[in-house]
């Protein structure tokens, strides 16, 4: 009795073997190829899920400065008419104060028969009163640019702090 070694075996030529390798390996291609492919459509639904969120968020930004543009417009003008009511009023008080003072001399008049006592420094009238007339406009230029820059100082803080 002859025992076969190939009992249950197919015996195939060796080409139908490479055919039956090749057909695994497109099988198992287009496995691979219709997965990749399921997951490309899902990222890509992902991607425009993603992409309409940014640009509703980029809408929604765009909108929220827009509005506080406006706003900030608002408050500057409001705080610019502010800035001039003060201004005209702190202008309209210095020059009353001024006004009342303009007729007025500096240095009183000298008494009756006056001569300079020893110790004491005398001036001519008119030079003094001339030199304290130009450092007290001098010192009223800086007063008046100091109230001035207080004033807007004050209303940016104020714009600021809304």
């Amino acid at each position: 009795m002859t025992h076969r070694t190939t009992a249950g075996f197919l015996t195939l030529p060796l080409a139908a073997y490479g055919a039956i390798l090749a057909a695994l390996v497109i099988l198992g291609l287009g496995g691979w190829g219709w997965f990749e492919k399921s997951r490309y459509d899902r990222l890509k639904a992902e991607y425009e899920h993603f992409k309409g969120g940014v640009e509703a968020l980029g809408l929604a930004a765009k909108k929220a400065a827009a509005d506080k543009e406006a706003q900030d417009k608002l408050r500057k003008e409001q705080a610019d008419v502010e800035n001039k009511r003060t201004t005209d009023a702190l202008l309209a008080d210095i020059k009353r104060l001024r006004d009342s003072r303009s007729g007025r001399r500096i240095v009183p008049p000298a008494p009756a028969a006056s001569k300079c006592p020893d110790g004491q420094a005398c001036f001519d009238r008119a030079q003094l009163e001339l030199a304290l007339r130009d450092y007290r406009s001098a010192i009223r230029g800086l007063v008046d640019e100091g109230s001035q820059i207080t004033i807007d100082l004050d209303t940016a803080k104020n714009w600021a702090r809304h």
